[in-house]
């Protein structure tokens, strides 16, 4: 009786158990979604406005027009090289 008791409390702690390993396995594991053409659009505008020189990357001070990007920008600059290119600011744009 006291097998049939234990069986009776554990079947379902088991089952779902062994129903969220399933669902565990079978979920697709996330990736970076790609920026929508719209969204692209406005980052690449963004970019543009604070590219104040137009040389095709933001400087530490160019950076700073746009706060969120400027705290970042050590942060953003993924080579170290003092500025932004137009994927490293996206990054960042995106994230916020």
């Amino acid at each position: 009786m006291t097998r049939s008791l234990l069986a009776l409390v554990l079947a379902p702690v088991v089952l779902a158990s062994a129903g969220l390993t399933a669902v565990a396995q079978t979920k697709a594991p996330a990736t970076e979604q790609p920026v929508a053409a719209k969204d692209k659009a406005v980052i690449e505008s963004a970019f543009a406005k604070a590219d104040a020189n137009g040389d095709g990357k933001l400087s530490k001070d160019e950076a700073a027009k746009l706060p969120a990007i400027g705290a970042r920008f050590d942060e953003l600059d993924k080579n170290k090289d003092g500025v932004l290119t137009v994927e490293e600011f996206s990054a960042g744009f995106a994230t916020n």
